[in-house]
């Protein structure tokens, strides 16, 4: 890690980008959308059900190494050992979609780059991703959630 990423504040920066990826984030997002819709709540976790699905089956099927490398004994161990795609970027651009298609709005696509660029920027600065494994995790969020359009519309 760079020095400014050892920072305390850096550390906070790159922890909290994190958490946008992560399970307690995701479903506190989605409570709060099952108080606009339940048709629109259900959406949302059924994209990111789907994603976490394409991601871990990229993963076991591809087997990358993280730049820095994990154990491999257990299957999770060969899941969480693998970098590619980045499961916490590919969840919050599906998160990202799924409230940019519930919600169609310059604002909404804007704060949705933010939080992706943010979440991706965090796994690389971490040494956790490669620069590809994060591109290919949005893309992946995106493509696997962008269906899901006709659930909510």
């Amino acid at each position: 890690m760079t020095q400014s990423a050892t920072h305390p504040r850096a550390r906070l920066a790159l922890d909290a980008a994190t958490f946008l990826g992560t399970p307690p984030f995701y479903f506190g997002v989605a409570a709060l959308l099952a108080l606009h819709g339940l048709r629109e709540a259900l959406a949302f976790l059924l994209a990111i059900g789907a994603t976490e699905t394409v991601c871990a089956g990229i993963k076991l099927a591809t087997r990358t190494e993280r730049p820095i490398p994990r154990p491999r004994r257990t299957l999770y161990e060969q899941y969480d050992a693998s970098s590619f795609p980045s499961a916490h970027t590919a969840r919050i651009a599906s998160n990202a979609t799924v409230l940019y298609l519930c919600f169609p709005s310059v604002w909404s696509l804007g704060a949705g780059v933010i939080v992706v660029a943010a979440t991706a920027w965090s796994r690389v600065a971490a040494r956790v991703h490669w620069v590809h494994d994060v591109i290919v995790g949005a893309v992946v969020g995106l493509a696997v959630s962008w269906p899901f359009h006709g659930w909510i519309v």
